[in-house]
């Protein structure tokens, strides 16, 4: 699949190709649907939500069954679609962004979490004169949160896809300790990603809103990247892009 040629403007960075994007925001409106219905799916004492709130939305699918088959088949599309956007664009897009962002060994991630608690510190006022090395195009606390999201999505699409083949095919073993073990890992990687939902949109929103701007048109101000991440101004300097 061919880049896209995102034409330049003066005082702007082009920071991620249109078809990421939608990819973002598509994957933003499942998440938000499926937390609602996987919500609704429980029933019994264990309760997220207010009493009454898995019957009402049971009560507007047609029940359980269907509410559950709903909640499978749009987390099989949401996987699905990554899954081909992974197998069409590793080279020019994903293979990139995983380099960058991915913290796999033990050193990096000691590193990146040095960085991530001088950096949170520093909201408060506090460790102001530990020096840190420039911030490339993600920094520590992104490249934590980042790696924690992937391997949690994978293993909730991995869990769901089981648990909706169990209960399809082998109603009889949905009590079984493999469907109550998948269950409890689903619920468990979910809230994992939330906790990186969480701080991941306070900091768009509240910490860097200027951000928000690559989600809609992929450019980012080019005094918010030479201030917010100098290591890939630099880059960006050696590459003749700014």
């Amino acid at each position: 699949m061919k880049n896209e040629i995102a034409p330049t403007i003066p005082g702007l960075i082009y920071s991620r190709p249109k078809k990421v994007i939608r990819l973002h925001w598509f994957n933003a409106i499942c998440w938000l649907v499926l937390t609602l219905s996987g919500l609704g799916i429980i029933r019994g004492s264990l309760r997220f939500m207010p009493v009454g709130y898995a019957e009402w939305v049971q009560n507007h699918v047609g029940g359980q069954f269907n509410l559950i088959v709903g909640h499978s088949l749009l987390g099989l599309l949401w996987a699905g679609v990554f899954a081909l956007f992974v197998l069409f664009n590793w080279k020019s897009v994903v293979w990139p962004f995983l380099k960058r962002v991915v913290s796999i060994t033990p050193m990096s991630v000691l590193r990146d979490m040095f960085q991530m608690a001088v950096d949170v510190a520093n909201l408060f006022g506090l460790l102001k004169s530990v020096k840190l090395p420039p911030p490339g195009r993600y920094n520590g606390a992104q490249r934590l949160l980042g790696t924690m999201i992937i391997g949690s999505s994978m293993l909730i699409a991995l869990t769901g896809t089981l648990m909706f083949v169990l209960f399809l095919f082998t109603p009889i073993t949905v009590d079984g300790i493999v469907f109550r073990w998948s269950l409890v890992a689903h619920a468990f990687f979910v809230g994992l990603v939330y906790i990186g939902l969480v701080a991941h949109i306070y900091y768009a929103v509240v910490e860097e809103p200027e951000s928000l701007r690559s989600m809609t048109d992929g450019y980012l101000d080019e005094a918010y990247v030479k201030r917010h991440c100098p290591g890939w101004y630099d880059e960006l300097k050696k590459e003749g892009r700014v």
